[in-house]
């Protein structure tokens, strides 16, 4: 399993498998996945992706992920609103008031392109960046909870990876975890907190992780795997 950067879609995830005899591509959160044959080289794979780019990015709207003028977005701790504005043709122009953050987009945009899509997405991002530290409490409640001592907590920007411990005991959580419900959140940062103990994915680890969710890291997991993402990853 690895990925490709592709200059529209991003980073694609390809898996080798060995039953395949084509190319399958599939939309999952946001995020593009193709299963291909072994052998397949990297030069078949973006001529294949170039061939199909009009129909991906007419599956990347259906994938469920669109946004519309009045749409809410539930995230942790706040709410981001969307909205238009006629000030600016060219701009996406920010409010906040209290625990909710607008996005205003310009009056009349066409949110169902994917270039207006991934600017969109990009706003979103943004606004999630300077709201991650209301991450911060939490990840020291479930520190606290599980007597446990990382160095510190920081924040980044991944999405693919949710979360980061470094040798030097500190535990990097993304912004985009703001997007997520409180329990998957808990469940990231349970993850990241067993690597002060085991800084492997071996079952020992995976037992801690499970120790510390109370039984429940495979259902979490799962949660995760399926969660629908309100960005483009």
């Amino acid at each position: 399993m690895y990925y490709i950067n592709d200059k529209e879609f991003g980073e694609v995830l390809i898996s080798v498998r060995s039953n395949m005899r084509n190319i399958t591509m599939r939309w999952k959160g946001g995020s593009l996945y193709m299963n291909v044959p072994p052998g397949t080289s990297k030069e078949h794979l973006l001529k294949v992706l170039d061939e199909m780019r009009p129909k991906l990015r007419q599956g990347q709207s259906k994938d469920g992920l669109a946004y519309h003028i009045g749409q809410e977005i539930e995230c942790y701790g706040f709410k981001i609103v969307i909205a238009e504005q006629a000030r600016s043709h060219d701009k996406i122009l920010f409010g906040k008031n209290d625990n909710v953050v607008t996005v205003n987009v310009p009056q009349g945009i066409d949110l169902s392109s994917h270039n207006n899509m991934e600017w969109m997405s990009r706003a979103l991002k943004m606004v999630a960046h300077n709201e991650a530290t209301r991450l911060l409490p939490l990840a020291q409640r479930v520190t606290a909870r599980l007597a446990v001592a990382p160095h510190h907590f920081e924040i980044g920007r991944g999405l693919r990876k949710l979360g980061h411990c470094t040798p030097k005991r500190v535990i990097q959580l993304s912004a985009n975890l703001v997007f997520l419900p409180e329990e998957l959140i808990e469940y990231v940062i349970c993850h990241e907190l067993a690597h002060l103990t085991h800084m492997n994915h071996s079952p020992q680890f995976h037992a801690l992780v499970n120790l510390y969710v109370n039984g429940q890291e495979k259902a979490l997991e799962q949660k995760l795997k399926a969660f629908h993402w309100s960005v483009i990853r």
